[in-house]
């Protein structure tokens, strides 16, 4: 389930790329693009949130019965919101983009009970250098500061098992991202990986946008996003014991957001 917003992603992306290699008229030749600064004051994103968690046995075995032994458990998918901003410097041959977003997501299963309640704020940096045409090669980092609340049945005995932890983790980002301007119209497409250990253990994000530029100066962003990370976190407190809880977080939805074009 978790990885099927990326899949997702990539395959928009790949769409978009054909869709618009084929309109353009193989004669012409590329543009280069103004010098320009865009600021997005808010970006709305309708996410569809899903995460699982696994809890390692206590070594020893703990106190024993279930409090001893393994517990993971996976969320059904849950409609959530989002809010975003970002600034972006963007030059013919490079491009940096500063974004953040916070999202207070939840999601649960009845049977058998899972919840999860995680207030998260992502904070991100990329650059980018032009290869060919529209494709650039990126890197970057963001910032992962989350606070998760986490509830598992033990077993068959309905006994709740019930974590919380607040982190903040810092991951290095490699990515693509490929980019086509028209008169009225600016495609994006990118995609990005990172964590590596360093912070998270796996980093994934992607997406796909269309900017209309129908009014000088401002622009209308329409697009889709998925965000996916897996992240490690040693002593923990749940139930009476302290473990390592290991949770795997995905969202993705569309996002519609103003620029503001200078």
């Amino acid at each position: 389930m978790t990885m099927r917003p990326a899949t997702f992603v990539i395959t928009v992306c790949a769409t978009l790329v054909a869709v618009t290699a084929a309109a353009q008229d193989p004669g012409s030749s590329r543009k280069p693009e103004p010098f320009e600064v865009v600021i997005y004051p808010i970006l709305v994103e309708a996410p569809i949130f899903g995460a699982s968690i696994d809890l390692p046995a206590v070594p020893g075995g703990g106190g024993g019965g279930d409090e001893g032994s393994a517990q993971s458990g996976t969320t059904d998918i849950s409609l959530n919101a989002a809010y975003m901003a970002g600034f972006v410097l963007r030059a013919d041959r490079w491009f940096g983009e500063i974004r953040g977003t916070w999202a207070a997501l939840s999601a649960t299963r009845a049977t058998p009970r899972v919840s999860l309640d995680s207030d998260t704020t992502f904070f991100s940096g990329r650059g980018g250098v032009r290869l060919v045409d529209g494709l650039s090669v990126t890197g970057g980092f963001r910032r992962v500061a989350v606070t998760l609340d986490a509830t598992l049945t033990v077993g068959l005995t309905d006994r709740l098992l019930q974590g919380s932890t607040k982190r903040v983790l810092w991951d290095p980002l490699v990515g693509v991202e490929w980019r086509h301007r028209g008169d009225k119209l600016v495609f994006e497409a990118q995609f990005n990986g990172g964590g590596f250990g360093v912070g998270t253990d796996v980093d994934v994000s992607g997406g796909a946008h269309v900017g209309l530029r129908l009014i000088p100066h401002t622009e209308l962003r329409l697009g889709y996003t998925a965000v996916y990370y897996k992240m490690t976190v040693a002593n923990v407190s749940v139930g009476s014991f302290q473990r390592t809880l290991i949770s795997s977080q995905s969202l993705h939805g569309p996002e519609i957001g103003l620029g503001i074009v200078f």
